[in-house]
C-alpha cells in the first residue's frame, strides 16, 4: 500500500485490521476554535484543503467568546476598534465560506500516528475522528480564574454581584463598580465602564500596572477627572454582604495593615487565570513555559503536527491574536507538502486569485 495520498477513494488497512477509505480521512484537524483556530480554517480553504474544527466548549470564539465578547480590541488590523464577539463572528463568517466540519463540546483526548500518514484523533465522545495533520490551537486550554483566596468566593457567583468576566456589560450600568488586578484585562475594563457604572474603583497591590502603556495612560486621566478611583498598592482582605449574600463592599489593606472600604454592589476580580492544557500533555510533545515548541514551520517534534497561537512557543514569540493569525497562515503553508507528498505550497494571493471555486 502507497503511503502517499490519494486523490481516489482508497482503502487502508490499519495496524487493528480496521479498513478505511481515504473519503474518511480529512486533511486538516484543528483543535480549537479559537481566533487562530478560525484562521487555520480560512487558511485551510485557501490552499483546497478539506478541514475539520474540533473545540471542547460549546461555542466557537474561545476566550474571547467564553470570557470577554464585549471587550473592546485596538490591536487588530484594519479595526481601530471591534468588540470580542464582532470579531468572533466575522472570523467564523469567513470560515464558513469552505463548509468546515465543526465539533464542538468535544474534547480531543489523543493523537496517534497510524501507517500511511494518517493521524487518528481521539475525543472524550469516544469518536476517532481520522486525518493527514492535525493544528493543535488551544490557546492556554481550559481556564479558571484566580481568585485572592478561593475559600472567601467559594459559593460566590453573578447572582451575588461578584464576577470573574464581562459577558453583559448591562449588568454593570449604573452600579457601584470595584475591580480587583492590575493587567491588560483590569485595566481594559476600567476604560470599558468608565462611562457606565455610577462609580468605579480599581484596587492593584502595586503602583504599576502591567497593562498596555496607552491604556494606562488614559485611565490616569480618567482618574484626573474624577471618573476612577485608582488604588494602589493595596491587597484585597475581605468581601462584605448583606443578608441575601449580596456583594455590599470590600476592605482592602495597604503594605502597613491600613485598612480601606470600599462600597460597591459588583465586584470584578480580574487577576488572570489558570490554565490547564489537560490531554495535550500527554502526547509526547517538547513544553517550554506551558506551549508548545514548534520549529519556523510552525510544526511540533511529532510530524504532522503543527501548533499555531499562544499555544505555540519559538524564539521572540508574541502572544497577541495578530500573530496567531500569522502562525496560522505558516502553519497551513507547511501542512500541504506534509498531506500532499511531493506537492509544494503555493502562495496565493487571494486578492488576484479570488477563493477557490466551491466557497461560498
Amino acid at each position: 500500500m502507497s503511503d502517499t495520498t490519494s486523490t481516489a477513494v482508497e482503502d487502508f488497512v490499519l495496524e487493528s485490521g480496521e479498513v478505511i477509505s481515504s473519503d474518511q480521512i480529512i486533511d486538516i484537524t484543528v483543535v480549537g476554535a479559537g481566533p487562530a483556530g478560525l484562521f487555520t480554517v480560512f487558511s485551510a480553504g485557501v490552499q483546497e484543503a478539506r478541514c475539520r474544527v474540533i473545540d471542547s466548549m460549546p461555542q466557537v470564539g474561545g476566550q474571547l467568546t467564553a470570557l470577554y465578547p464585549e471587550k473592546v480590541i485596538y490591536d487588530v488590523p484594519g479595526f481601530p476598534k471591534v468588540t470580542a464577539k464582532d470579531l468572533v463572528d466575522r472570523l467564523y463568517e469567513q470560515a464558513q465560506q469552505f463548509n468546515p466540519e465543526i465539533h464542538l463540546s468535544e474534547t480531543v483526548v489523543n493523537v496517534e500516528r497510524l501507517k500511511h500518514r494518517i493521524l487518528a484523533v481521539t475525543t472524550d465522545r469516544g469518536n476517532v475522528h481520522y486525518s493527514r495533520s492535525v493544528v493543535i490551537a488551544a490557546g492556554i486550554g481550559a481556564f479558571t480564574p484566580r481568585l485572592p483566596d478561593d475559600e472567601v468566593f467559594a459559593g460566590f457567583g453573578e447572582e451575588h454581584g461578584f464576577y470573574t468576566a464581562v459577558r453583559d456589560k448591562s449588568k454593570f450600568k449604573g452600579r457601584e463598580v470595584v475591580i480587583l488586578g492590575g493587567g491588560d484585562s483590569a485595566v481594559d475594563w476600567v476604560l470599558g465602564l468608565a462611562e457606565e457604572a455610577r462609580s468605579l474603583a480599581v484596587v492593584h497591590r502595586r503602583n504599576e500596572f502591567r497593562a498596555m502603556g496607552h491604556s494606562v495612560t488614559k485611565m490616569r486621566e480618567l482618574a484626573e477627572e474624577g471618573k476612577v478611583n485608582v488604588i494602589t498598592p493595596y491587597n484585597f482582605k475581605s468581601v462584605d454582604t448583606d443578608n441575601n449574600g449580596h456583594v455590599t463592599g470590600v476592605t482592602v489593606e495597604d503594605k502597613g495593615g491600613a485598612e480601606m472600604h470600599l462600597k460597591c454592589d459588583r465586584l470584578l476580580c480580574l487577576l488572570g487565570f489558570k490554565n490547564d492544557l489537560g490531554p495535550i500533555v500527554e502526547w509526547d510533545l517538547r513544553f517550554e513555559d506551558s506551549a508548545i515548541k514548534v520549529e519556523a514551520d510552525m510544526q511540533t517534534n511529532i510530524p504532522g503536527v503543527f501548533a499555531v497561537g499562544d499555544i505555540a512557543s519559538y524564539p521572540q514569540k508574541i502572544k497577541l491574536i495578530l500573530t496567531g493569525f500569522a502562525d496560522a497562515s505558516i502553519a497551513v503553508q507547511n501542512c500541504i507538502p506534509y498531506i500532499r507528498p511531493g506537492k509544494k505550497a503555493s502562495h496565493v494571493f487571494t486578492s488576484v486569485r479570488g477563493l477557490p471555486a466551491g466557497s461560498k
